[in-house]
């Protein structure tokens, strides 16, 4: 019984570390939201208005987890996790209405975090034996992603907006980014299956070695 009261309260830790970054990045977002009001980049409005109830979402579906794992999302968060939040309000602190594009690049690199805070809440609630509270943490993390990809779809479109509001004279160069962009994740996905590949037959290797 000690043991699966301390499983739970590692559990819920974890999660309440995922719930202070989430409630973190929704403050800020709401922020962008008012700031960026007024911007004519047609596609920035609609990214922060889904951010916001993605991050809505998570915010409730981590304090209905937690509260019942016996825990508590109001629990002052631990220093690491003031640390990861820290470096968030530095980056989301920083923007400016009149700069779209750094807002949301800020915003990236924000769900690129929350996605890594999720991976470990799913790898240490599946490692513990709490399907349900990974199975919040996958959603999560799947969220974070398609926030990411979308980021990096539209963010190219808004900087060549910015660029020729400067009065540049900017090629559109939409396509050969939304090539590279594409190749370099085809790149990175070849790359982990190639090296997944290699390390099943080398255990292989070991196996017949072994027989």
């Amino acid at each position: 019984m000690s043991a699966t009261k301390t499983k739970s309260e590692t559990i819920a830790i974890y999660a309440g570390d995922v719930h202070a970054l989430v409630t973190h990045g929704l403050k800020h977002i709401e922020r962008q939201l008012e700031n960026l009001k007024s911007v004519s980049h047609e596609e920035a409005k609609p990214a922060l208005a889904e951010s916001k109830r993605v991050l809505e979402g998570h915010k409730s579906a981590l304090e209905a987890r937690i509260e019942s794992l016996g825990g508590s999302a109001t629990t002052p968060i631990k220093d690491a996790v003031s640390v990861i939040t820290g470096v968030a309000e530095g980056l989301l602190d920083a923007m400016r209405s009149s700069e779209t594009v750094k807002s949301l690049r800020d915003d990236a690199t924000f769900f690129g975090g929350l996605g890594v805070a999720y991976l470990l809440l799913y790898t240490t609630a599946s490692g513990l034996g709490d399907p349900e509270t990974a199975n919040v943490a996958q959603h999560g993390y799947e969220d974070a992603a398609r926030l990411t990809m979308h980021l990096d779809h539209i963010l190219p479109k808004i900087a060549l907006e910015e660029l020729r509001e400067e009065k540049f004279d900017v090629a559109d160069v939409s396509e050969k980014v939304k090539t590279m962009v594409t190749h370099a994740w085809n790149r990175g996905a070849q790359a982990a299956s190639d090296d997944d590949g290699g390390r099943r037959v080398k255990g292989a290797g070991a196996n017949h070695v072994q027989r």
